[in-house]
């Protein structure tokens, strides 16, 4: 298994989750990447970004793991992630880790009026509505009145990085050029800063040593979830839904691929993939 991981440390790229999240510790990196998105907040400084942090929202619910979160100096919050499968729960996701950042500055002691701002932002390897966009920004709005936007604090900014189009400013154009490895300007100060930083984390032995590890760790999961579907296929029809719901949850497989896997190896309709997902 650690032959089969050599070759995707040195073939990884930003599009990778771990490669994303070294290079966008750098607080530099970080800020000129925020500055590009979100131009019209000309943000200052940010806190330094933590990489894979974890907010609980409730005692028995499970953790939120964020791939960048930072602050900037307006107390403003931001969820940077790199999404390359398309796991077709992309909006629930969002969901999630809105309620995690939001609780996140109640605790700090803030009022409702008071409570910070917070943006969850998506580079994804893939059209995340499949309508054509090259990114998309979502707010609430009133359904009754649809070009009325709820004025809630939150943002949503998803980029779909494969999209041949150019909707966005120069800057951002450049960086998502530089992240789906399309040819870009050599000069562009981020551009620089970004080689410099990959070329660094492909050359840390310690960071090497820790993602040979994760990805031995993620094959082995992916022969145990082969597995464990080839036993529910062996077994009756309904036993082996049952077994197979059972198997991949103690793999803690999130529950959009357990429904996934539920309607394409039994051929069952997303109702009922959720109603067998739902059973005691």
């Amino acid at each position: 298994m650690a032959y089969h991981a050599r070759p995707k440390w040195e073939n990884a790229d930003l599009t990778d989750d771990y490669i994303f999240n070294r290079v966008m510790t750098d607080p530099d990196i970080c800020l000129e990447v925020l500055r590009r998105i979100l131009p019209h907040l000309h943000i200052k400084e940010i806190e330094f970004p933590n990489a894979q942090q974890e907010i609980t929202i409730a005692p028995d619910a499970h953790a939120v793991r964020f791939d960048i979160y930072t602050t900037d100096e307006n107390g403003n919050h931001y969820d940077v992630e790199m999404q390359v499968v398309d796991e077709h729960n992309i909006a629930k996701r969002i969901r999630y880790y809105q309620t995690a950042s939001t609780i996140e500055s109640y605790e700090k002691g803030n009022t409702y009026n008071h409570v910070d701002d917070s943006y969850v932002i998506f580079f994804c390897n893939f059209d995340p509505f499949g309508l054509g966009l090259q990114y998309y920004t979502l707010h609430k709005h009133i359904d009754n009145v649809p070009e009325e936007i709820v004025d809630d604090g939150q943002t949503d900014i998803l980029f779909n990085i494969t999209s041949p189009k150019h909707n966005v400013n120069p800057k951002m154009q450049t960086l998502l050029d530089v992240i789906a490895k399309r040819k870009v300007d050599e000069h562009d100060e981020l551009v620089v800063k970004l080689k410099k930083r990959i070329a660094y984390v492909k050359h840390n032995r310690k960071w090497r040593a820790e993602y040979m590890r994760l990805s031995i760790y993620e094959m082995d999961q992916q022969r145990r979830l082969e597995e464990a579907i080839k036993e529910g296929r062996e077994e009756g029809r309904e036993k082996g839904i049952k077994r197979l719901i059972s198997s991949l949850r103690d793999l803690d497989i999130e529950q959009g691929i357990i429904k996934q896997e539920l309607k394409k190896q039994y051929d069952l309709t997303d109702k009922q993939a959720t109603e067998y997902l739902e059973r005691k």
